[in-house]
């Protein structure tokens, strides 16, 4: 079994590339370069798809997001809109975009699994990380890929989907993911800030599972 999966340095994403490992698959790894400035998120990445020996991490720069108005680069703290319960953190389209890129990219592979690491809270925040957003767009692939035609349908799957951030950190430990070289913050300092979604989430489940966390430490 070929999957690729969508690699952004966080936890929930270095633990599905892991899972993937786990269960003997042949991973490749893809990454989207789309916020302005040195992301180390994008760094953190890298580090990561090393640790887990990928087959071959792609790194995808997106000019086109850099460019957009209001596009990503700093969300110190965050804001959830109270009319669509959307983040301030929300980027257009982006999992539409990222979805299909990275199914282009299994159909080349001849990969049969794309792998997100989104977890049960950012379904809360954002409406294109839902399960119901995945299904939909699963039968979107089904109807417009040519290997779906050949019975060998490209499927985005999620496997933390219904899980806390709490429970994605316990199996990230179980799984040996290499957490010092992982990075949530939203903004792009050197350090973390401590303040936004990303680090208070991050800070939160280290707290719940009573494990330290390795990014803190000198």
């Amino acid at each position: 079994m070929k999957a690729v999966v969508l690699l952004s340095g966080g936890i929930d994403s270095a633990s599905a590339l892991y899972w993937c490992k786990e269960r003997g698959w042949d991973v490749y790894a893809l990454t989207f370069d789309y916020e302005l400035g040195q992301s180390p998120e994008l760094k953190a990445a890298r580090k990561v798809a090393r640790s887990a020996g990928v087959k071959h991490h792609l790194v995808v720069e997106s000019s086109f997001y850099k460019e957009l108005a209001g596009s990503p680069s700093s969300h110190r703290g965050e804001i959830v809109d109270s009319d669509s319960g959307v983040s301030q953190a929300y980027v257009p389209a982006r999992n539409i975009v990222f979805f299909g890129m990275a199914a282009a990219y299994s159909e080349t592979l001849g990969a049969r699994k794309v792998v997100s690491g989104h977890n049960r809270g950012d379904a809360e925040r954002f409406p294109d990380a839902s399960e119901g957003f995945i299904e939909e767009f699963n039968e979107l692939l089904r109807l417009g890929l040519r290997t779906s035609r050949r019975r060998r349908s490209i499927k985005v799957i999620a496997p933390f989907a219904k899980s806390s951030k709490t429970q994605v950190l316990r199996q990230a430990v179980r799984l040996g993911v290499p957490l010092k070289d992982t990075w949530s913050c939203y903004n792009n300092g050197t350090k973390p800030c401590g303040v936004c979604y990303g680090c208070r989430s991050r800070m939160e489940a280290f707290g719940e599972i009573g494990v330290e966390d390795p990014l803190w430490v000198e």
